[in-house]
């Protein structure tokens, strides 16, 4: 038996410069399919009022030759889609969302 207790370890230095780096606040973006990184939307699979299932690629953005893959984090209906085919996006670039 005992007791837990998170700690953060870390230099003086970096605890003089923490107040510094406000963390980010945690949203809630399931519902959301936002860029990875800037590059053109080679292919758009779904359009408003469709039905995805969790995994199911909704797009596919290529950057310097190489083509990424973008899936449904959760299952929902596609409430609108923000980009078309050929378009270029920029990094965390929201492309459609979930209902």
């Amino acid at each position: 038996k005992g007791t837990v207790c998170t700690v953060e370890v870390m230099p003086k230095k970096a605890m003089d410069y923490i107040h510094l780096m406000p963390e980010k606040p945690k949203v809630e973006a399931s519902g959301e399919v936002r860029s990875p990184m800037a590059g053109s939307l080679v292919s758009l699979s779904v359009q408003p009022g469709q039905d995805v299932a969790v995994g199911q690629e909704v797009c596919v953005i290529e950057a310097m030759k190489m083509q990424n893959s973008l899936t449904a984090a959760r299952s929902g209906k596609v409430k609108m889609v923000h980009f078309e085919k050929g378009s270029n996006v920029a990094e965390d670039d929201l492309i459609l969302e979930l209902e």
